[in-house]
């Protein structure tokens, strides 16, 4: 990597985190900047640039062992091997076992010569290297067949490699695309999630204590539902948390991503989720309820904002609470109420600009949505879907 630099600054304190990112950097400099079909690296070259990532001693059998996901004794599925070079795992080819690192610097910059960062080589990632064709011992990048396949040009598809770049190029629209059944039962799915996740937290099956809980518990209610309603062999659907997604400025962290696959149609329903407890999980009382009220909305904004930027199909944001106030206040008093989240409230198609806890604020909803809370318990729940703009048009 004698043509680029990297932005000086250990970016991590893990040297598992480090070797993946390393082999990343290498795969993406390969491809994307020396335009060479190359995803084998030498371990050299990526002990090298984890040595610039991170601060702790990258010793080789990290690389050729640890991380080594066809090791006998790994403890990461990080790389496959081919010899003494390695390549980055791709998405499920370890069933999403310790396949790539779950903590990352997304918004760390990795070259100093462009605005490139971790969470953009992460989209990359996911988007494009994940989709490559491995079944061969070369491989053949995407940028060959975009060239060499003329839409429309009946041709045998042969590899899931041209099947993948076809669906890129022929492009299906939104209408189409939510016209398959399997997409309409992942909404379905995602509905019914939530009302599971309602009746568990409010009949006090699942304890909920901060948002990060919530996640976890409504994620894996969602794993656990989706395998029901996968019934064909080209069907099948993946739940990440914590995704890289972008929002159209910035790389950004989608709480919950559920990707489904139909043939060579993808789907994607993005996630965001708030909780408000009276009580911090330390135990003491809480307080913030202005930032909380914006925050709400700010999530509402992101949805909206990963859809027309088409990140994803369908977006959720979804609200828990046991603070009585935020539903059915006694009165209004305060700029916090700008961001009203009251039963019964309808908001939308407007730019608020209050500012809350002295910071700028400026959140823009393309759509309206009607706060429409459900008690169960001690709690409220309040479900809001988004759609993509031109479906509000």
């Amino acid at each position: 990597m004698n043509d680029v630099t990297l932005d000086s600054g250990f970016i991590t304190d893990s040297v598992p985190t480090a070797v993946w990112l390393s082999t990343l950097i290498n795969t993406y400099y390969n491809i994307k900047i020396m335009n060479k079909n190359d995803c084998w690296i030498t371990q050299k070259e990526i002990r090298t640039v984890a040595g610039q990532l991170c601060d702790k001693n990258i010793d080789i059998a990290r690389i050729s062992q640890w991380c080594n996901g066809d090791h006998p004794n790994n403890t990461y599925n990080y790389l496959r091997a081919n010899g003494s070079k390695r390549r980055l795992t791709v998405i499920g080819e370890f069933n999403r076992e310790r396949e790539y690192p779950d903590e990352l610097p997304i918004n760390k910059m990795i070259f100093n010569d462009s605005a490139l960062t971790v969470g953009d080589l992460m989209t990359w990632y996911k988007n494009e290297y994940c989709r490559y064709d491995f079944s061969k011992d070369d491989i053949v990048s995407k940028d060959y067949y975009l060239k060499n396949i003329k839409v429309g040009e009946n041709k045998p598809v042969k590899t899931f490699t041209e099947v993948q770049i076809l669906e890129k190029v022929e492009k299906q629209d939104d209408k189409e695309m939510k016209d398959y059944p399997f997409f309409h039962r992942i909404i379905n799915i995602v509905n019914n999630s939530w009302e599971v996740f309602e009746n568990k937290v409010g009949y006090e099956d699942i304890f909920i204590n901060k948002e990060a809980s919530m996640q976890l518990h409504f994620a894996h209610i969602l794993q656990q539902y989706i395998p029901l309603i996968i019934y064909e062999r080209d069907e099948s659907a993946t739940v990440e948390l914590e995704t890289a997604v972008d929002d159209g400025m910035r790389i950004r962290e989608a709480d919950i991503m559920i990707t489904a696959y139909k043939g060579i149609h993808v789907f994607r329903v993005v996630i965001e989720l708030k909780c408000y407890k009276t009580k911090a999980s330390s135990g003491g009382p809480r307080g913030a309820q202005d930032i909380f009220m914006k925050e709400v909305y700010q999530d509402i904004e992101l949805v909206e904002k990963y859809l027309l930027n088409d990140q994803a199909d369908e977006g959720f944001c979804f609200v828990m609470t046991d603070h009585r106030m935020f539903v059915y206040p006694r009165q209004k008093n305060g700029k916090c109420w700008d961001y009203d989240m009251s039963q019964g409230t309808v908001a939308g198609n407007t730019i608020l600009e209050t500012p809350i806890g002295g910071k700028d604020t400026r959140i823009e909803l393309k759509k309206e949505y009607v706060f429409n809370w459900n008690e169960i318990g001690e709690y409220y729940f309040l479900k809001l879907q988004a759609q993509k703009q031109n479906e509000l048009e």
